[in-house]
């Protein structure tokens, strides 16, 4: 599900000291950060719950946590969350 105002979110990240974010593969088009900001931090696009884990988590029980969330992504019908409508620019 995308989020408002990814681009200021992501360059307050990296002010911040963060080295990568996790945004909705959806916010992808709507990212256009400052040149400055390119190779400071790294942007990480991301479809389901599944996803976000496999890049946000470390440790021993990281797999096992994984592995049940795709069992679980994988058994829910894709269109029962209907895609927002692109905002229209007037």
């Amino acid at each position: 599900m995308p989020v408002g105002g990814v681009t200021g979110k992501i360059e307050a990240a990296s002010e911040a000291g963060m080295k990568k974010v996790i945004i909705p593969e959806s916010n992808m088009d709507d990212v256009l950060i400052e040149e400055r900001y390119k190779n400071k931090i790294q942007i990480i696009p991301v479809r389901n719950m599944s996803d976000v884990l496999e890049n946000a988590l470390l440790g021993n029980g990281k797999d096992r946590l994984v592995t049940k969330m795709k069992k679980i992504t994988n058994i829910v019908p894709k269109d029962i969350i209907p895609k927002p409508p692109k905002p229209t620019i007037h």
